[in-house]
């Protein structure tokens, strides 16, 4: 049995913010998550009008693959990936 160990498989990593900007999903590597068994925590902020986070509902983490699956079910269902966040004091 061959395994490719080359292939990294990429990692969500960024802001999404709900279609009618009430809440934002903070997704980041979990750093102290082991290479072979990568994980990723998800944080869910309430937010502005303007997709500014505000007060944080839930933080969960996952493992790298149901990270990827939520990040893409996400935005078939109308999410936007933030480019720039604005409150840096939250990230």
């Amino acid at each position: 049995m061959t395994e490719d160990f080359g292939r990294a498989v990429p990692t969500p990593s960024g802001w999404l913010m709900h279609p009618e900007q009430k809440l934002v999903l903070f997704f980041i590597r979990d750093p102290k998550s082991l290479m072979r068994m990568p994980k990723v925590i998800t944080q869910l902020w309430h937010s502005t009008s303007e997709g500014i986070p505000t007060q944080i509902k839930n933080t969960r983490t996952m493992a790298l693959e149901d990270a990827n699956e939520t990040w893409f079910e996400l935005l078939s269902n109308g999410w936007q990936v933030v480019e720039h966040q604005i409150n840096d004091d939250v990230a």
